[in-house]
């Protein structure tokens, strides 16, 4: 990360920057960057946008983001919407709120109670979705994969008439995989429970395989 560099940033209202290495970035309002950016520290209240890349090590984000390129982070902490052109890597990205990411995410760890969009593949070693609204990634890949509706989602869907807050993907594969309100062509892991409101084309299991009564499952085969 940025050693040494002592710039730090600071845009109160209206402000905009250009791209570079900073110590810290400091937003309190509306926010630009013309440019790439390589910070220790982004904290973001209300509005920025990043016209290139972002490298940081602690990401923390109130309102919206829009970040033209690749994000590359240690801890990232979204609450709000995230609009990422390219892809995300990390090691832990908390999500409160909603994400719309071009390319891939891959991570140690993600945590989302929310909505998504991943374009491409969802990795990481361990997933945790509370879907508050409607999920979607081409692929999720990890090592223990928790898929669950949150409680209040269901009474949100019902009252406001929004989309179904399901996760949609077409493959989710990993070693311990429980699933809730999922719909995949593919779920291929070690150990799975196919809970409640899925709808699963083919199930691939190699130890132990659970499928709820109010859950569809078109084809079981274990490995």
């Amino acid at each position: 990360m940025a050693t040494g560099v002592s710039r730090k940033v600071k845009i109160t209202g209206s402000g905009s920057t250009s791209g570079g290495t900073f110590e810290s970035v400091h937003v309190i309002g509306e926010g630009q960057v013309l440019g790439s950016l390589e910070s220790e520290s982004v904290k973001s209240m209300g509005t920025i946008n990043v016209s290139g890349s972002v490298k940081v090590g602690q990401y923390r984000q109130i309102g919206e983001a829009t970040i033209r390129g690749d994000m590359q982070g240690i801890h990232l902490n979204v609450m709000g919407q995230l609009d990422i052109k390219g892809s995300i890597r990390c090691r832990t990205m908390k999500l409160r709120g909603q994400i719309d990411v071009h390319g891939e995410c891959e991570a140690d760890e993600f945590d989302a109670r929310g909505g998504f969009h991943i374009h491409g593949l969802l990795s990481a070693n361990e997933v945790e979705v509370r879907t508050w609204g409607p999920c979607r990634a081409k692929e999720i890949g990890g090592g223990r994969i928790n898929v669950r509706q949150s409680k209040w989602g269901g009474l949100k869907q019902w009252f406001s008439g929004t989309p179904p807050m399901e996760l949609t993907c077409e493959l989710v594969e990993g070693d311990n995989i429980y699933l809730e309100h999922t719909i995949a062509d593919v779920v291929r892991g070690t150990s799975v429970t196919i809970g409640p409101g899925c709808r699963i084309g083919l199930v691939e299991y190699r130890k132990t395989l659970k499928v709820s009564k109010d859950a569809k499952v078109t084809q079981q085969v274990k490995l």
